[in-house]
């Protein structure tokens, strides 16, 4: 009797030992058959502004350019990163700007945003429509295409921010806030002559289109769109 037991025994812990052999080699050709999807997610929760395709300069109007080189330049303006390192150095905000423009910056909104970086808060712009830039005294006829030279034009434009008071806590809801920048700016269709790269904080180099992109940098900075004056006018 106690050989037959023994018999089962032994041939049930086989059995299992087949079983455990065969569920392993299921999972290392499941593995192996694996494969990683990429994804690009949504960026925005407002459709228009959600990435698409890449558009080409040629089918933009001047308009449309103009008013995407504004909201980049507003995004810049505003934006607060926890714990920046050098709230002060922003290279494509220095390099769409006059130097009296980016020193108002610095004197200004930048002061802001240094504290609000140095205690751990979050800040971006979520939303501009071409409907919230308006062009304040362009003159009758004015064309940015068959102008001799870049006319200053002001330009008011109704942005809406999104901050987080304490940066990485769930619990913390976003306040909502819109105001109003109005800046003055000089642009025209086309690519800047001279372009510059910044080498280090406050240093600068002209390079050439191709070395520009593949450093980089952030596309904007090519266009021929300069801000000359910032007037700021927050509504709570």
């Amino acid at each position: 009797m106690s050989k037959i037991k023994s018999f089962f025994i032994g041939f049930s812990l086989l059995a299992i030992m087949f079983v455990a052999v065969i569920m392993c080699v299921l999972v290392y050709r499941a593995n192996q058959q694996s494969s990683i999807k990429s994804y690009i997610f949504q960026i925005n929760n407002i459709a228009s502004q959600r990435v698409g395709a890449l558009q080409d300069i040629n089918d933009m109007s001047a308009i449309e350019l103009r008013n995407k080189l504004i909201k980049t330049y507003v995004a810049e303006y505003f934006k607060v990163i926890p714990n920046e390192t050098n709230v002060y150095n922003r290279p494509l905000l220095e390099n769409l700007s006059t130097n009296n423009a980016y020193e108002q910056w610095k004197n200004g909104e930048a002061k802001t945003i240094e504290q609000m970086s140095s205690e751990k808060m979050f800040r971006r712009v979520v939303h501009i429509t071409d409907a919230d830039i308006a062009t304040m005294n362009m003159p009758a006829g004015y064309d940015y295409y068959s102008a001799d030279t870049a006319k200053e034009i002001f330009y008011e434009i109704h942005y809406y921010t999104e901050t987080w008071s304490k940066s990485n806590r769930m619990s913390v809801e976003p306040v909502y806030e819109s105001g109003t920048l109005r800046i003055e700016a000089r642009f025209k269709p086309g690519i800047k002559e001279d372009i510059r790269m910044q080498i280090k904080p406050g240093i600068y180099k002209n390079v050439s289109i191709k070395q520009y992109l593949q450093s980089g940098e952030n596309p904007m900075g090519l266009f021929m769109f300069e801000v000359t004056r910032i007037e700021d006018e927050l509504n709570q």
